[in-house]
Formats: C-alpha cells, sequence, structure tokens
C-alpha cells in the first residue's frame, strides 16, 4: 500500500528522474553518428566494460573503447548506430541497435547501457 506522500508524487517530477540516462543515450549516439571520437569517450566512465552476452568479448577502459570505435570509424567511414526502441528504467537504458553502412547492416543487437552520473559504466550486448 502507498503512502499519502507516495500517491500524490509529482508524476513529471518521476519521469524526470530517467531524463539523464536517456539524455547520455542520445548523446552518445549522436557522437557516435558523427564519429566525433573526442565526445564519445567522454561520456564513458574510465573504467567502462563492455561485455557480449553469454561470456563474450570485453572490453575495459575508456581508452580500449577509443580505441575500439576509433577503428570502426577508419574501417568504415560511412558506419551509423540507429535506435529503433528504447526503454529506460533507472539507471538502465535498453537500446534495440542497428549498426549500419547505407542500406547495409552490419550488427543488430539489444545492448543495455548502465549509466552513473552521466556517464556508461558498462554495457551489456546481445548479438
Amino acid at each position: 500500500m502507498l503512502d499519502g506522500q507516495a500517491a500524490h508524487r509529482d508524476p513529471s517530477a518521476m519521469a524526470r528522474s530517467s531524463d539523464t540516462p536517456q539524455i547520455t543515450m542520445l548523446k552518445f549516439t549522436e557522437a557516435v553518428n558523427r564519429h566525433d571520437i573526442d565526445a564519445l569517450t567522454g561520456l564513458l566512465a574510465a573504467n567502462c566494460v563492455v561485455v557480449a552476452f553469454g561470456g563474450g568479448t570485453e572490453i575495459v577502459g575508456a581508452p580500449a573503447l577509443r580505441a575500439q570505435y576509433q577503428a570502426l570509424f577508419e574501417e568504415r567511414p560511412k558506419a551509423r548506430l540507429s535506435v529503433s526502441g528504447r526503454m529506460v528504467q533507472g539507471d538502465v537504458v535498453v537500446q534495440h541497435e542497428t549498426i549500419g553502412r547505407g542500406l547495409a547492416v552490419l550488427e543488430r543487437r539489444i545492448a543495455l547501457y548502465t549509466i552513473v552520473h552521466e556517464r556508461i559504466v558498462r554495457v551489456d550486448l546481445v548479438r
């Protein structure tokens, strides 16, 4: 049962609590699509971890991720990140993503981003 105070919370105030992770992900997507490596890595925590679901590839640290994205941008200068769905739950953003080049799809995935203090600290990828 909700107490009187919880029952009368301002719904717009509750919605604002998930704005920061969503805005961080909007900035991240824009940085990827501009191939702006400095803006992109500026959104990553220094010790950010990327893990493929099921115990696959793990990348640790913003410098390693910077190198990974730099290689992607050099190898695929027209690569773009498209988001077809996004859900925010607290500090976690779940996105259905496609990395493509023009009409060619390079990869489809579900990505779970954990965001703390406007920085991405963990990414779990389901491919």
